[in-house]
């Protein structure tokens, strides 16, 4: 069906159809359009659950954060069985102990028997064997082992890192969408009462038809907007309470989270403490000291262990008993562990060209993070603060000139949309700004900005 106003009364078609249809009859649509609005509107707030609202700071979420965090916990066992495995590295092999009988005893005609009257003997040996590791290889897969502690504790302090940053943007996030939520049903109020008293007016014969319409079809789109920001919201709220350890009932809202503009460090100086703070950076590093000491690792392997023992011997056909001492070694006619040397220096090579990468991503990301932050910033200082002021004050302003008719619809309609557009451009930027400040010290590797 399609509508159209000509001079005071409105005609439609339709499809295939050349009948005109009277006011009356769109009077009857524009009733339906109204009553489905209004339903669409109630429908947004069907509650499904009960829910308990927690009110959440930045300060909140950080404390609750370190102390609940599930992966951050995980993690921190990382670091405890890394912490084992070095321990357990440093304690020395085994002594070996064997012991040995006759099994059956010819004379005696027993089993187990290690008696020899004849002899006057029994028949027992007794050997005590130790491992001894040379070329220092048990020092050498110790400090192995506690190079591997200190990576997985610079491991640790990524995670930690990343899943701040994580919370940090996911509150911003719900704070932006929750914000905008608030502005779109402010707009949905003002809309519903500008539609409502068009409607009157129309009835009155003082308004067109398509005024109403065009009235609707601006409500819609303001609730499609704010539907598609719950729709992120509760997206947020589900990061965040898995993030947070928060039960799937509670409802999350996002305090006030904007500071004031803030000073730019300097470039030099967040430079800096990159290279020196970030953990991914100390991990790289790191792989590369391990690998090294993987290469001393595999040379003293090649060196063959010693195994050292004493022996005893309870009766024989020669002495009656003996007493000796034992040296083994193996020959390292065919293995020398030639093949682990060269593929620990390959892997010495690639934590060389892993540690150029992370530090070539480092410095591009702080590059990064500082010109997003000194531009935005500019942005930020440069609005007038009676800005956000001023752009309600247009929007209430043309409700009222517009229930006046000192404006027409054309009018009405422009002023919404800057309305909205100016909200959203100064919701954004402040956001943009908030998580600006948090990739500064995500890249830094250190609250830079506090």
């Amino acid at each position: 069906m399609y509508l159209y106003n000509k001079g005071f009364v409105l005609f439609a078609w339709e499809k295939n159809k050349r009948k005109p249809i009277r006011a009356g009859v769109i009077g009857f649509y524009i009733a339906f359009g109204g009553v489905f609005i209004s339903q669409l509107v109630v429908a947004q707030n069907i509650p499904l659950f009960k829910q308990d609202t927690v009110y959440i700071s930045i300060s909140d979420a950080e404390q609750r954060f370190v102390s609940k965090n599930l992966s951050l916990l995980m993690s921190q066992y990382d670091v405890k069985i890394a912490e084992a495995n070095y321990l357990q590295a440093k304690l020395w092999y085994n002594p070996n102990l064997t012991y040995s009988q006759t099994l059956y005893n010819q004379e005696t005609k027993k089993i187990l028997d290690p008696n020899y009257p004849a002899e006057g003997a029994v028949d027992h040996d007794i050997q005590l064997q130790q491992l001894l590791t040379i070329a220092g290889r048990h020092s050498a897969t110790a400090k192995l082992a506690r190079l591997g502690m200190k990576e997985t504790e610079f491991q640790l302090a990524d995670v930690l890192r990343s899943l701040k940053y994580q919370m940090y943007t996911d509150i911003s996030d719900l704070y932006s969408n929750q914000k905008q939520i608030k502005m779109y049903q402010s707009e949905e109020t003002k809309l519903t009462h500008l539609i409502e008293s068009t409607r009157q007016m129309y009835n009155l014969g003082n308004a067109a038809g398509n005024d109403v319409i065009r009235l609707q079809a601006q409500l819609q789109d303001v609730i499609a907007q704010e539907v598609s920001s719950q729709q992120s919201a509760y997206n947020d709220e589900k990061d965040l309470k898995i993030l947070l350890v928060y039960p799937e009932t509670i409802y999350l809202v996002a305090k006030e989270l904007l500071p004031a503009p803030l000073s730019i460090p300097t470039y030099p100086a967040l430079m800096d403490s990159a290279e020196k703070n970030r953990p991914d950076l100390m991990l790289a590093k790191e792989g590369v000291t391990y690998q090294q000491q993987n290469v001393k690792l595999q040379h003293a392997t090649s060196v063959p262990d010693l195994t050292m023992g004493i022996q005893y011997t309870g009766a024989g056909s020669v002495i009656p008993a003996y007493w000796g001492i034992s040296a083994g070694m193996d020959i390292p006619a065919f293995n020398r562990n030639q093949w682990g040397v060269t593929a620990a220096k390959y892997q010495q090579n690639q934590a060389e060209v892993n540690d150029t990468i992370v530090l070539h991503t480092v410095k591009n990301e702080v590059t990064n993070a500082y010109c997003t932050f000194y531009r935005l910033n500019n942005q930020l200082t440069q609005i007038d603060s009676a800005y956000q002021k001023n752009l309600e004050e247009m929007m209430d302003n043309a409700v009222k000139n517009y229930d006046h008719r000192y404006i027409n619809l054309l009018d009405l309609l422009s002023q919404i949309s800057t309305y909205i557009d100016g909200e959203n451009n100064l919701i954004t930027l402040h956001v943009q700004y908030f998580n600006a400040i948090h990739y500064i010290n995500y890249t830094t590797g250190i609250d830079i900005i506090k």
